[in-house]
């Protein structure tokens, strides 16, 4: 049995906001320790604001030390120059994680959504519902970008085969 405690980042990329959440898991548990919001500055340009997420982020990752990072993939969005920007900023996040040494798991939004809530098709509210149901209790704040990198990081542990316990009773 495989009992190692590893400790995984979950990230919503953005470059306005990026959600990230902090979950441990051990034996069969998961347990989110922290979530909170990288929030650029709209005034800035596009380059300070990815500098403003590389530097919060490796804080982030002093601070909690953790081993994995789970991302989402960029999905199509009509507004080209929305989805560049994210993909660069998606481009900042890894690079800075992978001079940590981390390893990097990405997983597509209807495979988070399909592992949170059982449905690939659920909504926001919907998956919202059930990462609020996981982590009850386990945090203070919740923050819209955040919950969504909880759900990314829970798509993450249910995925790897440590062990974990899936079930949501």
């Amino acid at each position: 049995m495989n009992t190692k405690k590893t400790v995984i980042l979950g990230i919503d990329p953005g470059y306005d906001r990026v959600g990230w959440s902090i979950g441990v898991k051990e034996k069969n548990t998961y347990s989110c320790t922290a979530l909170g919001c990288i929030q650029t500055n709209k005034a800035e340009s596009i380059f300070k604001r990815y500098q403003a997420i590389q530097a919060d982020l490796t804080e982030i990752i002093a601070y909690f030390s953790p081993t994995q990072v789970a991302i989402e993939t960029l999905f199509f969005s009509k507004n080209k120059k929305t989805a560049l920007r994210v993909s660069e900023a998606r481009g900042v996040i890894i690079g800075v994680c992978l001079d940590k040494n981390m390893e990097v798991f990405e997983y597509s939004p209807v495979e988070i959504k399909l592992s949170v809530t059982g449905n690939g098709a659920a909504n926001k509210e919907e998956v919202e519902k059930m990462v609020r149901m996981q982590i009850k209790g386990q945090v203070n704040a919740f923050i819209d970008d955040a919950i969504d990198a909880v759900a990314i990081g829970l798509t993450h542990a249910f995925h790897t085969k440590l062990n974990f316990n899936t079930s949501r009773t």
